[in-house]
C-alpha cells in the first residue's frame, strides 16, 4: 500500500447530518491553524495532548474519566475568552451597582442586570439615533 493510498482511507467521511459536523476537519483548522500556523512548539504540545487524551480514552473507564476531566478543564480554561464571558462579566458588575438590590437567588440576580442593561443599551441606542438625527438637519 503507498502512502497516497494510506492517506485517502484516513481522509473523513462526508459529514451528511448536522450532529457530527463539529467533527470535521475544516472545523478543527478553523480553531488551530490561527493559534498554531506559527509556532510548531505550540503545535507539538497540541499534538501531545491530542495523543494523551487518546491513550486516556483507549486505556478504559478511568482514562474516559481523565481525558473528559481534561477536556472539562480546557472548557473552564477557555470561557474567559469567550464573548459570553464578557457579557457575564458585565452583567455580574452591573449586580454590584449600589442601587441594585441584594439577593441571594442568583438566577433573580442576573434576570435584573440582563434587564437592567438591555435597558441602557436601549436608550444608548435611541439617543445615538437621536443625536444622528439632530446633526442631519440644517441650522433654523
Amino acid at each position: 500500500m503507498t502512502i497516497f493510498q494510506t492517506c485517502r482511507m484516513m481522509e473523513p467521511v462526508p459529514d451528511e447530518t448536522k450532529e457530527w459536523k463539529w467533527l470535521s476537519d475544516q472545523v478543527w483548522l478553523d480553531v488551530l491553524e490561527p493559534m498554531l500556523h506559527e509556532d510548531p512548539a505550540l503545535a507539538d504540545r497540541a499534538a501531545r495532548l491530542w495523543h494523551y487524551l487518546l491513550v486516556e480514552i483507549e486505556s478504559g473507564p478511568d482514562g474516559v474519566t481523565n481525558a473528559a476531566v481534561c477536556l472539562e478543564n480546557a472548557l473552564r480554561l477557555t470561557f474567559p475568552f469567550t464573548t459570553t464571558y464578557q457579557v457575564c462579566m458585565m452583567l455580574f458588575q452591573e449586580s454590584l451597582g449600589g442601587d441594585f438590590p441584594p439577593k441571594n437567588d442568583s438566577l433573580g440576580v442576573l434576570s435584573e442586570a440582563i434587564i437592567r442593561v438591555k435597558a441602557a443599551l436601549k436608550r444608548a441606542e435611541r439617543s445615538h439615533r437621536d443625536k444622528r438625527r439632530r446633526g442631519s438637519r440644517p441650522p433654523r
